[in-house]
């Protein structure tokens, strides 16, 4: 064999094993109708990324801002058995605002926030917020959904709702790959 044909041979075989694979995780994009003119945090669209380490949502606005009386409540359901999300991540959407993972009853969060890796990340030049939540937080599900509430109070008095992918609907279920 030629000597450039056995360095192409080895960088190739090198290239196989430094290219960049893509990630262990399932993903879905829950595409959202622009309902809500009335706020700039409608929401486009959501993709939910499940992974072995982690579940993962970025949720992409229309115009996110640092100044804004807007809130997000991001629902995540592991339990096929059981009727609604056991899990949300509340924060709010402007600078200097706070997060917290919760269980969830009928919809509302309920006890204690709870203590486990989480976070919230609110990219406002990308008009987007990153929601993460360790699998250990969720109990090692099988596979999750999600759904997702932006409330706007523009106004200081009305708010403006927006749901993705519909009023208390979930996008489909994904398993970690």
């Amino acid at each position: 064999m030629h000597t450039t044909v056995r360095w192409g041979l080895a960088l190739a075989a090198v290239g196989v094993v430094l290219l960049p694979t893509a990630a262990s995780a399932t993903t879905q994009t829950l595409p959202d109708a622009a309902e809500t003119p009335e706020s700039r945090t409608d929401i486009v669209s959501t993709t939910v990324r499940h992974s072995g380490a982690e579940v993962v949502l970025r949720v992409h606005f229309d115009d996110l801002r640092r100044r804004n009386e807007a809130g997000l409540a991001t629902y995540v359901d592991v339990d096929r058995a059981r009727r609604g999300p056991e899990y949300v991540v509340n924060t709010g959407l402007n600078d200097g605002t706070d997060y917290q993972l919760a269980h969830v009853r009928r919809w509302q969060a309920v006890g204690a926030p709870l203590q486990c890796a989480h976070s919230v990340r609110l990219r406002w030049a990308k008009d987007v917020a990153v929601v993460r939540i360790s699998r250990g937080c969720l109990e090692d599900p099988s596979a999750v959904r999600a759904s997702v509430l932006m409330t706007d109070l523009y106004d200081g008095v009305h708010a403006v709702v927006d749901w993705a992918p519909a009023t208390r609907r979930f996008g489909t279920w994904l398993a970690p790959s």
